[in-house]
């Protein structure tokens, strides 16, 4: 069965962005990328001395399974503070398709797909290097 995934963004000011992975992995996901940003809405900009100063901001991506999201979005919400005025937002996306999630995946996970795709080799009688090694 295949699993479902959610990607959880949150955006929050520069130095909050290692609250966001803690939450994230107290609440069952691997972990998260970081990227940096710039505010550009009209309460993100200041003026000192007649310049104007774009904050800067981190932006999270946690991919997670759908039935982790409610807990790590609360967690998120809670540990950075989101409810506060300027704090940040989190949302979430649907993940469709995924390539490369074996990064994701549990050993014991990986191991069964290894033993359901050798028996499907066998079942079929495909060939394989080491089959093709020993003739």
């Amino acid at each position: 069965m295949l699993k479902e995934f959610e990607m959880i963004v949150t955006i929050v000011q520069k130095g909050q962005a290692d609250k966001v992975v803690e939450a994230s992995r107290e609440g069952g996901a691997r972990g998260g990328t970081i990227i940096y940003g710039r505010g550009t809405g009209i309460h993100d900009s200041e003026s000192v001395l007649g310049v104007q100063i774009q904050p800067e901001k981190e932006i999270i991506f946690t991919l997670a399974e759908t039935y982790q999201k409610p807990t790590i979005m609360k967690l998120i919400c809670e540990k950075a503070k989101l409810n506060t005025p300027g704090a940040g937002l989190c949302f979430s996306l649907p993940v469709n398709r995924i390539l490369g999630s074996k990064k994701m995946m549990k050993p014991s996970e990986i191991q069964k797909l290894k033993k359901e795709k050798d028996k499907k080799i066998k079942a079929n009688n495909i060939p394989t290097k080491e089959s093709n090694k020993q003739q």
